[in-house]
């Protein structure tokens, strides 16, 4: 197997000037010049990323879910999701990078902020409607500017990552009226504390009562939460998290099945390719050679 499938690339915020901010602005054009050696390859990143399609078609990948460009069209792709790029030459886009640190410029008001955002609830891909595309790309535009002059000053700095809140914020805001039964009754408020807990647990193989006792609810109540927000029950959320992590590194990776079940809190090698078959329908090596072509 090929080296440059070792392990996936973790892609980090990193720009000494913005440290202090946390956050970036550039054109797909950039990034072309930026990284063209790196592009084409998956990588998981470590920061949120923004991504507002103006001009042309093509695709993204995030998590093995092909994502249809096109004008108008907003991507979003969280801190610990592998994506791909297939960018066209046409494709114009503006990209914004966000560090989890620049989303709590005040510390009084961040569990507020980040509860009213609700950012595990945001699709992968959105199309808004025109007048917020519009009004966000223009918030856009002016961080650039205010990105383009900053010089290290903490004022400075504050503004930018408020307006990067704003931004959010009113995108959020249409989200959330798209998916308002979902978000905002109580069993939203339950799958949104359970994914939260989801993401740092799928990996020690937790069933559905630790995951309960941890929030304090019983079973019963975390499954119907689960069931009415996204139609699947707390233990299938937990399958298909665990199996997706599995995807991504037979895929991205070169870590043996041996390896990526104990990764995954499997004490046993062949209980983790009974679980795999059981979800997809083939082997763990299959699955790789299919996804690979070879």
């Amino acid at each position: 197997m090929s080296a440059s499938r070792a392990a996936v690339r973790e892609t980090r915020f990193h720009n000494p000037r913005l440290t202090r901010v946390g956050v970036d602005v550039l054109s797909v054009d950039r990034l072309r010049a930026y990284s063209p050696k790196t592009l084409g390859q998956p990588e998981r990143l470590e920061f949120y990323l923004l991504m507002l399609v103006e001009a042309g078609r093509s695709k993204h990948q995030v998590d093995f879910l092909d994502l249809s460009l096109r004008p108008g069209t907003v991507v979003f792709v969280r801190p610990g999701q592998v994506q791909q790029w297939f960018l066209k030459e046409e494709l114009r886009a503006e990209l914004v990078l966000i560090s989890a640190e620049a989303l709590a410029p005040s510390i009084a008001r961040a569990e507020i902020d980040m509860k009213l955002l609700a950012l595990p609830e945001w699709p992968a891909v959105s199309v808004p409607s025109r007048a917020l595309f519009r009004g966000v790309a223009a918030d856009v535009r002016r961080m650039r500017k205010d990105i383009e002059r900053f010089e290290g000053s903490e004022i400075d700095a504050a503004i930018i990552r408020h307006a990067v809140l704003a931004l959010l914020l009113r995108l959020a805001r249409e989200l959330r009226a798209n998916q308002a039964r979902a978000i905002a009754t109580r069993e939203g408020e339950i799958h949104r504390l359970f994914a939260h807990e989801l993401e740092s647990g799928f990996h020690k193989r937790l069933t559905v009562l630790d995951y309960a006792r941890r929030l304090g609810y019983s079973e019963s109540t975390l499954s119907r939460a689960c069931v009415a927000t996204i139609g699947r029950t707390a233990k299938q959320a937990i399958d298909v998290r665990v199996v997706l992590e599995a995807k991504r590194l037979l895929v991205h990776s070169d870590v043996t099945v041996v390896g990526i079940g104990h990764q995954l809190g499997f004490a046993e090698p062949t209980n983790f390719v009974k679980f795999f078959r059981r979800l997809e329908g083939m082997t763990p090596l299959e699955f790789r050679a299919r996804a690979l072509g070879v």
